[in-house]
């Protein structure tokens, strides 16, 4: 009597698994939600090739939302996305002004970096809204004209490989 042998089954093979969850929406909470499925799936959704390989397919992230606001006043974080995927408007204040906003002005976002300037303390900030990171340069002498004379602009340099999520290298224009 021979025995048969077993083929593994269809989602053992961690290619195979790797193509169907490359298909999840490029929504902000599909991967953390997939990945809590099992520990298998979390270490194949936290592999960096993986993770390559998914924002390639997807292209840019989704827009979470857009500052309004005016000079002198307060900016506002006004989410577009629904549930689950909503960023609270509070998780994009601006985290180093406690007494006030009056004094910072928004003057641009790209690449998930903003531009803030403070026309009373002369300075300029370039600030990651996701991850809280923020870099703060005095600008006495540029910033001693008038403000609304300036137009800036923040980008940021791409990789070698392409990868603009990783935030090695910044420059700020004027």
């Amino acid at each position: 009597m021979s025995r048969r042998r077993s083929s593994p089954a269809p989602l053992d093979d961690d290619d195979l698994l790797g193509e169907i969850l490359l298909r999840l929406p490029p929504q902000p909470s599909s991967l953390p939600r997939a990945s809590l499925a099992c520990a298998r799936w979390r270490s194949v959704l936290s592999d960096p090739q993986f993770l390559g390989r998914f924002r390639k397919r997807h292209g840019k992230p989704p827009l979470l939302g857009f500052f309004t606001g005016d000079v002198g006043r307060r900016h506002v974080f006004t989410p577009v996305l629904g549930s689950p995927d909503r960023i609270p408007a509070a998780r994009f204040s601006v985290p180093w002004s406690r007494k006030g906003y009056d004094c910072w002005d928004l003057r641009g976002c790209r690449h998930g970096l903003a531009v803030l300037v403070n026309d009373r303390g002369r300075g300029v900030v370039v600030w990651d809204p996701l991850t809280g990171q923020h870099r703060h340069h005095r600008a006495r002498a540029f910033l001693a004209e008038p403000p609304l004379r300036h137009h800036m602009s923040v980008f940021l340099a791409m990789a070698p490989r392409g990868d603009v999520h990783k935030r090695g290298a910044w420059a700020c224009a004027w």
